[in-house]
């Protein structure tokens, strides 16, 4: 048999099984039949087995409607349904009724008229009826079809074996005839024997949603000579053969089907050792000698042997020596959408190809493969003998099911290829935005077999376009061309709003038109490109000459991952844009606050597309609004205008974090209000902002026109621009309180010098005039005081002194934490030479031993850094027990300051205390030990924090203290 003959007759087996599948009969119907006796048969007999009147129907409407969309002729016999419910039932299945009845295409008669005529049932009579139907239905349709509804026979059981000889008859008298029939029988009301006999008479069954080939199926010269016992065995025998064979079959087809999974599914082999072991896999299946996976790269090209197995493959690995204008089985095969399988190629005629004459591969079995809708080649398998069997149904879904995971593979990795590529190039951080662009074109118009990539930008209001970036070669499209809008490609792309892709605009009716007759592309591949919603450009791409055939859906996929990226990239870029300008604006030093703002407005406007911007104060209790400034004139937005805070949009944000957007007022409930009917706002985008210590305000901008919903990037963007504001209002409130805080603290201040000066006279004084007045008392009557009254006097002199002197430290304290004036330029080494000369007596007194290294000049009050010094530097002889006492004065740079360091050999610090001996009045030793007021530590930590410094100590008990003094460096000049 040729492969052109075996593909016809296999076609027409499949369109009468495709008559009784189960999408044909109805959604339940499941499994194809085949011929009972290997014979091809050109009519069929059925009979339909049901238990209820939706099982009924579900086989005999689809049944009739299959008919008439072949255009057959169709009866059907009703007994208990009426002619209404069966019309309204083939309606319901999609049937036009009324033109069906019309055209005599559908005939609905009653079973009386057929074989009850004359009140009883007549064989031969009903017969010619049938013969007749068919006849006639042949001439003008392409078939006859009849189903019947057989419940008449519960009403006349005598004459059902008379009816069982009819329905066995039917398949002799009208063998050859193109015609169906399909019998209805109740199997819960038909007796055992009759439905026994039924079966019996029946090629094939639909029962329970299945048609089935009828295994008990009788001829009719058996079924009416009687079946001889030994032919009885026979047929039997047969049968459990043949059901023996099947479910060996089945089993085999399970075991090869476990083996493809799991060859597929193995992660740990690569897609050729995959292919490998498929084809192994195949010729073990279909007992054939070798194979392999052949790819066309092109039409014109060779065909490529990638993967190969078999004895003789050696010599077809790599490009196969075929001529690409010659035949070959592969490009037989590769225009076939089902397997192309020839068990014998000279019975075929195929014995005059090359491949035959070259290899003398007798026997070839090969499917198509594709990388999507792209051909990509064909999986093929031979035989250098004939095959002595035709390939089974099995054995070409075996082969599909190859060829489909293949095929699945193929576009997997090409996508993955397309994906890794243009992942390299977007990520690439050494790549600028424009090189990307180009190499993304570039890699497009590779992908897409194009001679030219071009990315636009577009002005619609204007119709004008402007060509970004072109790559290829092409003389009007070139990088910063550009022109009118009307008339291009482009906008077929913004018209259509998505993507546009012809491989021949010639076929699509595109020529003449000024795109093709200006620019002349005869395959184009354009799509959008949208920022933050909306239209920004197109990227296109296309070729002088047409394609071989049209962009596929990968293809369009990948062009919109590539525009997606590109305006992706182009709102970063925007957004980055604009953060600069923002940045700009609110760190300029120039500018004062208001102008800032109205900068800031500005800026809003013209990125969010709105009209006006502004900042309005908001009392949700006492529900008002007022505006506060704009970038613009509105009627009734002016600055100083109150309003109801619940008629205006500014209510949405209070009670929300975050910015609020309204783009819909009638859906979120703004209609009927002042902001909505008397403003006329149709968009808003604000946020609330809580200022302390001042009224909360709305930072907003308005549109009177409607706008898309607005993007993630314009809130971030708006979200920013509002906590700048926000942080401004509270730097301007806190300036505010902190002018307020130091006109309080200046008016203390002046109270406390007051306080000093009055203390200074007013407190020491009385002091004076007790101290004067006691010595006078023991100079006077010293005679007539005893010791212990002169003691008294001495305590109470004591007592008067050191009070003073407290008053003095604590006036010192005052002066230095008040003192006006700037500071000057001090030589601390003169100061230290001062303070040597005042505690000479002590120095010398106490042997000490003074050490003083090259010090810096600073600017500070010299009167303060001498009484600093001066308080350490005693300090250092008073706390010392030391043989020999020693102070060491030192100055290191530390980049920005001058650290002194005054360090002494005394009795030392425990360090818990160091933090203590600053604090005023606190002492760590009695009077007793060590006298003193308490106050010169503290004195001098105020006096270095009035120069902008400060001072620390590091000591140990016994192991003696250094003083770190920290000043700030500051211009001598």
């Amino acid at each position: 048999m040729s492969d052109e003959v075996e593909r016809t007759d296999r076609r027409r087996a499949s369109d009468r099984e495709t008559r009784l599948e189960a999408p044909n009969l109805g959604s339940a119907f499941r499994g194809p039949v085949g011929s009972t006796d290997g014979r091809a048969r050109s009519h069929d007999h059925l009979a339909l087995l049901y238990e209820s009147r939706d099982e009924q129907f579900d086989a005999a409407i689809p049944f009739v409607r299959r008919g008439l969309e072949d255009g057959e002729r169709c009866l059907y016999l009703a007994d208990e349904t009426g002619r209404d419910e069966i019309c309204d039932s083939l309606r319901d299945a999609g049937v036009d009724v009324d033109e069906a009845l019309e055209s005599d295409a559908l005939v609905i008669s009653d079973v009386e008229d057929a074989y009850l005529r004359d009140g009883s049932f007549d064989l031969e009579a009903s017969l010619e009826l049938l013969e007749t139907f068919v006849a006639e239905s042949t001439v003008d349709f392409e078939g006859a079809r009849v189903t019947a509804e057989e419940t008449w026979l519960l009403r006349a059981i005598e004459d059902a074996d008379e009816f069982v000889a009819l329905e066995a008859r039917v398949n002799d008298r009208l063998r050859g005839e193109n015609c169906t029939l399909l019998c209805q029988y109740d199997r819960e009301r038909f007796p055992a024997p009759v439905l026994e006999d039924v079966i019996k008479t029946h090629p094939r069954l639909v029962s329970d949603g299945k048609v089935s080939e009828n295994f008990y199926y009788t001829p009719p010269e058996a079924f009416f000579d009687g079946e001889k016992p030994a032919a009885t065995v026979d047929r039997m025998i047969r049968t459990v053969h043949e059901r023996t064979d099947a479910k060996t079959a089945v089993r085999e087809h399970r075991n090869y089907l476990r083996e493809l999974y799991e060859t597929t599914a193995d992660a740990d082999l690569s897609f050729e050792e995959r292919v490998e072991r498929l084809l192994e896999l195949g010729c073990e299946r279909f007992d054939l000698r070798g194979g392999a996976l052949a790819h066309l790269p092109t039409w014109d090209d060779n065909f490529r042997a990638e993967v190969t197995v078999g004895p003789d493959m050696g010599d077809l690995e790599g490009e196969l020596p075929i001529q690409p204008t010659e035949g070959n089985f592969c490009r037989k095969a590769i225009d076939w959408d089902e397997p192309t399988a020839v068990p014998d190629v000279v019975a075929a005629g195929w014995d005059d190809d090359p491949v035959f004459e070259e290899f003398g591969f007798a026997t070839y079995f090969g499917i198509r493969v594709t990388a999507g809708t792209e051909p990509y080649g064909t999986f093929w398998f031979y035989d250098t003998e004939p095959r002595d069997r035709p390939f089974t149904d099995a054995e070409r879904t075996f082969l599909e099911l190859i060829g489909q995971w293949i095929s699945t593979e193929l576009e997997r990795r090409r996508r993955e290829e397309f994906l890794r590529t243009s992942y390299e190039i977007t990520s690439d951080p050494d790549l600028a935005f424009a090189a990307k662009i180009e190499r993304l074109l570039e890699h497009g118009r590779e992908w897409f077999g194009c001679d030219v990539g071009y990315f636009t930008a577009v002005d619609t209001e204007t119709d004008r376009f402007e060509i970004v970036e072109a790559v290829g070669s092409h003389d009007r499209i070139r990088t910063s061309g550009g022109g009118s809008l009307s008339g291009t490609y482009c906008k077929k792309v913004v018209d259509a709003g998505e993507s546009v892709g012809v491989h021949d605009a010639v076929d699509a009716g595109w020529e003449g038109g000024p795109a093709y007759d200006t620019y002349g592309l005869d395959a184009f591949l354009g799509t959008t490109l949208e920022v933050d919603g909306e239209q920004y450009g197109t990227l296109c791409f296309g070729s002088e000459t047409p394609r071989e055939g049209p962009f596929t859906e990968t293809e369009y996929t990948f062009i919109d991952l590539i525009s997606q990226w590109v305006s992706t990239e182009l709102e970063r870029r925007r957004d980055e844009r604009t953060q600069r300008e923002l940045y700009e604006i609110t760190a300029d030093p120039d500018r004062s606050f208001d102008q800032q703002l109205q900068a800031v407005l500005d800026l809003g406007c013209e990125r969010f597309d709105m009209e006006l911007g502004g900042v309005a104060t908001v009392d949700p209790a006492a529900d008002r609004f007022e505006v506060e400034t704009t970038n613009g004139d509105h009627e009734y937005l002016t600055p100083g205008e109150p309003y109801p805070l619940s008629q205006t949009y500014c209510e949405a944000p209070i009670d929300e974090e975050g910015t609020r957007t309204i783009t819909d007022p009638v859906e979120t409930g703004f209609d009927g209000k002042l902001c909505y009917e008397r403003f006329g706002i149709r968009a808003y985008l604000g946020t609330h902002l809580e200022i302390e210590g001042s009224p909360d305000r709305t930072f907003w901008f308005v549109s009177t026109e409607p706008r898309e919903e607005f993007s993630e990037a314009e809130r971030t963007l708006h979200h920013l621009m509002g906590q700048w504001v926000k942080y401004e209002l509270d730097r301007q409130q806190y300036e505010r309180d902190l002018e307020e805080t130091v006109d309080r603290l200046q008016q203390s201040n002046d109270r406390l010098k007051q306080f000093a000066y009055a203390a200074s006279h007013d407190l020491q004084e009385p002091l004076r005039m007790i101290s004067s007045y006691l010595q006078l008392l023991e100079n006077r009557y010293k005679d007539d005081l005893d010791v212990e009254a002169r003691e008294f006097i001495d305590f109470a002199v004591d007592g008067a002194d050191r009070m003073r002197e407290m008053i003095d430290d604590l006036l010192a304290f005052s002066r230095v934490e008040h003192a006006d004036g700037e500071f000057e330029p001090v030589d601390c080494t003169e100061v230290l030479d001062r303070v040597q000369d005042d505690l000479q007596l002590r120095i010398a007194e106490n042997d000490v031993e003074i050490l003083v290294d090259s010090l810096p000049t600073v600017r500070a009050d010299v009167d303060q850094l001498e009484q600093l010094f001066s308080n350490l530097v005693s300090n250092g002889i008073k706390y010392n027990e030391s043989a020999v006492p020693r102070v060491e004065v030192s100055a290191a740079d530390r980049d920005d300051r001058w650290e002194f360091a005054v360090a002494d050999n005394g009795i030392g610090i425990e360090p818990e205390k160091t933090e203590r001996i600053f604090e005023v009045f606190k002492r760590l030793h009695h009077d007793d030990e060590y006298p003193g007021t308490g106050i010169g530590l503290s004195l001098c930590q105020e006096i270095a924090e009035n120069h902008g410094g400060d001072i620390r100590v590091e000591s140990e008990p016994d192991a003696g203290s250094t003083f770190y003094i920290t000043l700030p460096k500051r211009n001598l000049e």
